[in-house]
């Protein structure tokens, strides 16, 4: 399956793809997220607001009185109209901090793509682990059932003098270590139910119960490309590159701040001494205005000098990131290739383990041996077998790791954080 798809679906569980949708649509960090969007993207459409003129309509009245030679007047004015002030960009600081907030906003997207993309591999190894605490519990039941018939077999045999008080007594600890088993197991289920149910946006009241006990099946690995395919792929990578030059841009705004600025102002309206004339005369009025700098103590050229040191921090962030990326795919793919190795090493030890529980049970039997090696024998079996499915649960997450390490444009296509 291409990485730009749901890799989940390629376990094809249809319980797995309910809780990921669900998850999607309704989890915290997703919302949060969402909501860090929407606020970018308000901020954005602010800054781009600079680009346009600011128009106002304007209303006032005021009384003047004066006295001279002893005698008094008065005068009353009215206006009214619009008025409008425009800053002209001369020097791009303006457009400079448009494409800076274009930019921060487009990083706030491929975050809320980022926070999906780990959202689903968080999902994915809780149920795996879910899965694998259900099937070790049914093991073990099955494990105590072995065990518990075993003893009453010893304690029959040891009625007909066949076997001693000690091998009832170590088969009786034997009961008691798998049934001391259980209990752990099953907190564990709970403690990921509620995970997933958190996970989902649910309260823990709504226990999630495993449908299907069986683990799946992976498919053949994802074509890996070329490591420079990861710049398109990773949502983290290219938030890091659109804040990287959101602080560029920031940086060419602080240069152009320190040159001179121009504003344009007008006003058109009417003007009266009074209302019964105001809408007889009008008055239009235009004015330019040019500002410059001539001494600020250095603050300008200080946060100058602050922009410059942000697009260093962030370049080296981006790299940080490439480079984590990179790490990321080979750990994967490592850790994958040798837990198959380990998986089948174990396969081969229980195969093994078996051979010789089969061969102590037969000397036990005829009294060749104490009952000393067939319990040895028998609890290693036992160990392997829970040892076996921890192992399994293990090489899914390590393919989980590998979906999430390469990334994807699967979130862009999901209604994130929009569901109740």
């Amino acid at each position: 399956m291409a990485v730009h798809e749901p890799w989940w679906k390629s376990f094809g569980s249809s319980e797995l793809n309910r809780i990921i949708d669900q998850a999607l649509g309704s989890n915290f960090t997703i919302r949060e997220a969402l909501a860090r969007l929407d606020q970018a993207r308000a901020m954005s459409m602010e800054t781009r607001s600079l680009l346009l003129p600011v128009i106002t309509l304007e209303a006032g009245a005021s009384h003047k009185r004066t006295r001279s030679q002893g005698q008094e007047s008065t005068l009353d004015t009215i206006a009214l109209g619009p008025a409008a002030s425009y800053e002209m960009d001369l020097w791009g600081e303006i457009r400079s901090r448009t494409m800076a907030g274009d930019l921060s906003a487009r990083a706030s997207r491929s975050d809320l793509e980022t926070a999906a993309m780990t959202l689903t591999a968080e999902v994915s190894n809780t149920w795996v682990d879910q899965l694998a605490a259900v099937k070790a519990l049914d093991l073990v039941k099955q494990q105590l059932a072995t065990n518990t018939l075993l003893l009453e077999l010893l304690e029959l045999r040891f009625e007909n003098a066949l076997s001693t008080s000690l091998d009832i007594l170590q088969q009786q600890e034997a009961v008691a270590h798998v049934t001391a088993q259980i209990p752990p197991l099953e907190q564990e289920i709970k403690r990921l139910s509620n995970r997933l149910c958190l996970l989902q946006g649910k309260p823990p009241t709504n226990a999630l119960a495993v449908i299907n006990t069986d683990f799946p099946i992976l498919t053949p690995l994802p074509a890996m490309g070329i490591p420079a395919d990861l710049l398109s792929k990773r949502p983290d990578i290219q938030a890091a590159g659109f804040r990287l030059m959101a602080d560029q841009w920031e940086s060419r705004a602080e240069q152009a701040a320190r040159l001179p600025s121009l504003n344009l102002t007008g006003t058109m309206g009417l003007q009266s001494s009074g209302l019964d004339a105001l809408f007889n005369s009008w008055i239009l009025s235009l004015g330019a205005n040019m500002a410059a700098t001539v001494f600020d103590g250095g603050k300008k050229a200080a946060a100058r000098e602050q922009a410059k040191a942000v697009v260093a921090e962030g370049l080296a962030y981006y790299e940080r990131t490439v480079f984590t990326a990179l790490v990321e795919v080979e750990d994967a793919l490592s850790e994958e290739v040798h837990q198959r190795a380990w998986l089948a090493a174990l396969n081969q030890e229980l195969d093994a383990a078996r051979l010789a529980l089969g061969e102590a049970t037969r000397r036990y039997q005829r009294g060749i041996i104490t009952f000393l090696p067939l319990i040895s024998e028998q609890l290693n079996v036992q160990n392997l077998e829970k040892g076996i499915i921890l192992q399994q649960a293990e090489l899914i997450k390590a393919r989980i790791a590998l979906y999430r390490s390469l990334g994807g444009s699967f979130t862009q296509t999901k209604n994130l954080g929009k569901q109740k």
